[in-house]
């Protein structure tokens, strides 16, 4: 718009000097001449205030309008940015909830297997004890069991040795003294007729119940031989020293 203007502007000032001035100059040779140019330049000149008013109203309103752009980018940005804003505040919002739940999860589960744990000590201890208990009053009854069937009557301590048929250390074989079969009872103890007579009914500690059916050259005094049909146990026995049961 203001190229135009000024494109029009420099044709009314051609126009003025090109034939308004030598219209003027030529005043006294033509005066009706110069009165009609005159007036010519004179509606020109209003025709070119005209628009250089109008001019500076497109140029106002192209202001305006600028303003008005300028004005609603910058409102448009600002309402971008708020928006943006905004949904970051929304997303940390959101991501602070996700990690307290995953954080309130995690303790919940911690403390879960914490009590599932304590729970599982807790049931291992109440069956150890139970079993520790269970094993404490079956040793009770196993004692008071014993104690109930152990042999009454009079009672010596005495040393004890082993022997075994198998080994062929008895002079009889696998007879004893008083002709007891060792391969059909193999229960004997040679005792010293003088302390322990023969077919004497005895419980000997750790051996069991027998019957003192044998003798035996280096049996004298406090000392009893008991009988093993297994060889591997005498070494086992050994030599000891043993509580005997008169039973009968």
């Amino acid at each position: 718009m203001k190229k135009n203007l000024i494109a029009i502007a420099m044709t009314v000032s051609l126009f003025v000097f090109g034939h308004v001035i030598p219209a003027y100059a030529d005043t006294l040779q033509n005066e009706p001449l110069h009165t009609v140019q005159v007036e010519s330049a004179e509606i020109l000149g209003e025709n070119l205030l005209s628009a250089i008013a109008k001019s500076k109203a497109v140029d106002t309103l192209e202001a305006d309008l600028e303003t008005k752009a300028a004005e609603k980018a910058a409102a448009e940005k600002a309402a971008a940015e708020k928006a943006a804003a905004e949904k970051a505040a929304a997303e940390k919002v959101a991501a602070e909830k996700a990690a307290a739940e995953k954080a309130a999860a995690e303790k919940a589960a911690a403390e879960k297997a914490a009590a599932e744990k304590a729970a599982a000590q807790e049931a291992a201890a109440e069956k150890a004890a139970a079993e520790e208990a269970a094993a404490q009053e079956a040793a009770a009854q196993e004692a008071a069991a014993q104690e109930a069937s152990a042999p009454s009557g009079r009672t010596l301590v005495m040393e004890s040795t082993a022997y075994s048929y198998a080994e062929g250390a008895i002079g009889g074989g696998t007879v004893t003294a008083l002709g007891q079969d060792l391969t059909q009872n193999p229960m004997a103890v040679a005792v010293d007729p003088n302390v322990i007579p023969l077919g004497t009914l005895l419980y000997v500690e750790g051996y069991g119940q027998a019957v003192a059916s044998d003798t035996g050259g280096a049996i004298k005094g406090n000392i009893i031989d008991v009988h093993f049909a297994d060889p591997s146990l005498l070494d086992s026995w050994g030599r000891r020293t043993v509580t005997v049961t008169i039973l009968s």
